[in-house]
């Protein structure tokens, strides 16, 4: 019996390949820049009230753009005052056209949800799940349009389809989220137009340094300060609603090689 057990063992061996006795070829670590960072940057805004600068919130933003032009950009958006707090994960084209977003959140009312979101082609597919249960739609989406998911790092890529020859109001379409204290509303978002004006450009200063900008006014009554290529928020005042976003820190970096 002991010399049967044996032998079958010493089969079992033999049928397979002893991989274990090759050591696997160590791929050559990166030393230098990560290859798939182009460039970054990162910031933090203070959420304040307008008319007497009282503290209500902040938000935190990083930006990476990779080799392709693609833009990844991660917000944190904590409102203290309402007892909200926002994540968002966006991914864009080099045009700022969205491709994917991760979004989640939190209001005073307690948790309200998750939202998936992909752009194939001319369609937007979105996943939602929270206490007002599960949903998966899917609609048809225009060649330009954007992401509103209210943290407003990425509010500059609204106009970012905008024709940069006219100073005449101009209207851009926007995937709105549903971000209400109403938990029995999925996180589900709904085309909608949104009206801006470039005022043309000004230099101006804020905490986190000085700044040259294009100056734009959004339906009628929020003016928005962007900045560089990568159309990066630096203020935002909503004087009817008593809101003031300004940039508290900034910091950015390249490995953009020379002649690229």
């Amino acid at each position: 019996m002991k010399l049967r057990l044996i032998a079958i063992a010493i089969g079992l061996f033999l049928a397979f390949p002893v991989c274990a006795q090759v050591a696997p070829t160590a791929e050559p670590e990166n030393t230098g820049p990560n290859a798939n960072v182009l460039r970054w940057a990162e910031g933090k805004f203070a959420y304040r009230s307008l008319k007497d600068q009282r503290d209500r919130g902040w938000e935190r933003y990083r930006l990476t753009v990779h080799p392709d032009g693609s833009r990844t950009m991660l917000m944190w958006h904590d409102v203290y005052a309402r007892n909200s707090q926002f994540t968002v994960m966006f991914r864009a084209t080099k045009e700022f056209r969205p491709i994917q977003a991760f979004i989640s959140y939190w209001t005073s009312a307690g948790f309200k949800g998750t939202a998936l979101l992909n752009v194939q082609d001319d369609k937007l597919t979105a996943i939602s799940t929270g206490p007002g249960g599960q949903q998966t739609e899917t609609i048809p989406v225009p060649p330009r349009f954007s992401l509103g998911s209210h943290p407003v790092s990425a509010d500059g890529w609204h106009m970012a389809a905008e024709d940069a020859n006219s100073k005449a109001p101009q209207t851009g379409t926007v995937y709105s989220m549903e971000a209400s204290t109403d938990l029995t509303r999925l996180p589900l978002g709904t085309l909608r137009p949104q009206e801006f004006q470039n005022l043309g450009r000004e230099t101006i200063s804020v905490p986190a340094g000085r700044f040259e900008c294009t100056h734009y006014k959004v339906s009628g009554v929020v003016d928005v300060w962007i900045t560089s290529e990568d159309r990066l928020m630096v203020r935002m005042v909503n004087a009817p609603r008593d809101l003031d976003y300004v940039l508290i820190e900034f910091s950015a970096g390249s490995n953009e090689r020379p002649g690229r």
